[in-house]
C-alpha cells in the first residue's frame, strides 16, 4: 500500500504560523494578560564635562539617587587656579578701561577747545573701545572658569538607580579625548513594562489606558504609555509593541529584563 505525502505550500505554512502567533498573543478570555519584561523608563549616561582626576566617588552600583545628588568629585585645583587668574586679569583690565575712559574724556575736552586734531580724539576713542572689548572677553573667561569649577562636582541629572560604575578613584578623565562614561543610572520611577499585542488589541489601547502590572504575586496599577503603529518583526509577525509605566511599591526593587505580566483590563 502506497502512502501519498502531501506537502503544504510555503505560503500556507506562513499563514498558519501567523494564525498561531495571533492566538498566542491574544489574551485568553477572562485573563486578558500578555507576557512582558521590565525596562528602565530612562537611562542617564554620566560623563565628565571637565578633565582631571576623579577624587571622590559617592555612589555604588545599586544605590538609589535623587536629582542633584553628588555622584563624583573631580580634582578642582587646576580649575580654581584658572579662575583666580581670570579674575586677576579682569581686575587689571578694569583699571585699564577706566584709564582709557579718562583719556577719552580728556581728549574730548581738548578737542572742544580746538587744542587737538580730530585724529587724536579718534585714537583715544579706539583705545577705549579696545580696552572695553578686552574687559568683556576677560569677564567671559571668568564665567567659563566658574562653570569649570562647578562642573568638577558631578550630580545626578535625575532620580534612579545606579546600574554600574565605569571609573575608579584617582583615574584621569579627559572629555577632549574620549568622552568618558563614569556611570549609568536607570530611572525606576516610573518603571516600564514592555510586551506585544495583536492588531485588534492594539487598536483598543490608547495612551493613559489603565492596566495592571503583575510581578510574581504583586499587582501594581499602571497605564499605557505607547503602542506601536507598525509591527515589531517580519511580515509574518503580527505583534505590535506595547509599553506601560508604573510606580514600584515600597519594598519592591524591580530590575530591567525581569519577567512580568500586563493585565490589559479590556472587556
Amino acid at each position: 500500500m502506497n502512502t501519498r505525502i502531501h506537502r503544504i505550500p510555503h505560503t500556507t505554512r506562513r499563514a498558519i504560523g501567523a494564525s498561531l502567533a495571533l492566538l498566542l498573543l491574544s489574551p485568553a478570555a477572562g485573563a486578558q494578560t500578555v507576557d512582558a519584561e521590565l525596562a528602565w523608563s530612562e537611562q542617564f549616561r554620566i560623563t565628565a564635562p571637565v578633565a582631571g582626576q576623579v577624587r571622590e566617588i559617592g555612589v555604588r552600583p545599586g544605590d538609589r539617587v535623587m536629582e542633584d545628588d553628588t555622584l563624583f568629585r573631580i580634582d578642582d585645583r587646576r580649575a580654581r587656579a584658572e579662575l583666580s587668574a581670570a579674575q586677576a586679569e579682569v581686575e587689571r583690565l578694569e583699571l585699564e578701561a577706566s584709564e582709557t575712559e579718562r583719556e577719552l574724556r580728556k581728549a574730548r575736552d581738548l578737542y572742544d577747545q580746538t587744542l587737538i586734531a580730530e585724529r587724536e580724539l579718534e585714537l583715544a576713542r579706539i583705545d577705549h573701545t579696545a580696552a572695553e572689548s578686552r574687559l568683556t572677553e576677560a569677564r567671559a573667561r571668568v564665567r567659563q572658569a566658574r562653570a569649570d569649577v562647578h562642573d568638577t562636582e558631578i550630580a545626578a541629572p535625575g532620580e534612579g538607580r545606579v546600574l554600574r560604575l565605569d571609573v575608579t578613584r584617582n583615574e584621569y578623565v579627559n572629555p577632549a579625548l574620549v568622552p568618558p562614561v563614569l556611570a549609568v543610572i536607570g530611572r525606576d520611577d516610573p518603571m516600564h513594562a514592555r510586551g506585544r499585542v495583536d492588531a485588534d488589541t492594539a487598536a483598543r489601547l490608547e495612551p493613559g489606558h489603565p492596566v495592571t502590572v503583575i510581578l510574581n504575586d504583586t499587582r501594581v496599577d499602571g497605564r499605557v504609555v505607547h503602542v506601536d503603529w507598525e509591527r515589531s518583526g517580519e511580515e509574518d509577525d503580527p505583534a505590535y509593541r506595547l509599553r506601560v509605566e508604573f510606580t514600584p511599591p515600597d519594598g519592591l526593587a524591580p530590575r530591567a529584563d525581569q519577567a512580568a505580566r500586563i493585565e490589559l483590563g479590556l472587556e
